[in-house]
């Protein structure tokens, strides 16, 4: 085999075999970690997760929270009036407006 690809070869083995040594480092299980003890057990999956839910369910009624008042079918409305995308001049509008000259409804008779 010629020196230039013995070298490529090697090149390309060793940065491999060395990606995959920790795979053959011997941990067999015999120096388990410390326990958890009770107090954190319950801290870490029980008093975080429902923490967490109850911030995220404050956060996401707040909006709710701070709107006014709504209006509810059957109080009365205390609020002006107010005419959306109308004339500029109502009051003029409705004083030329003819009786009866729009029939209007389902009947599109207009």
């Amino acid at each position: 085999m010629p020196v230039r690809t013995r070298a490529l070869l090697l090149g390309l083995l060793v940065p491999l075999l060395a990606a995959g040594a920790p795979a053959y480092a011997l941990d067999d299980g015999e120096a388990p970690g410390k326990s958890l003890g009770t107090g954190l057990v319950i801290l870490y999956y029980v008093v975080i997760p429902v923490g967490i839910f109850l911030v995220i369910a404050f956060f996401s009624t707040l909006p709710s929270m701070l709107r006014r008042p709504r209006y509810r079918p059957g109080r009365p409305w205390q609020h002006d009036p107010l005419w959306f995308n109308g004339p500029d001049d109502p009051d003029r509008a409705v004083a030329a407006a003819r009786s009866g000259a729009s029939k209007g409804g389902a009947s599109a008779e207009w």
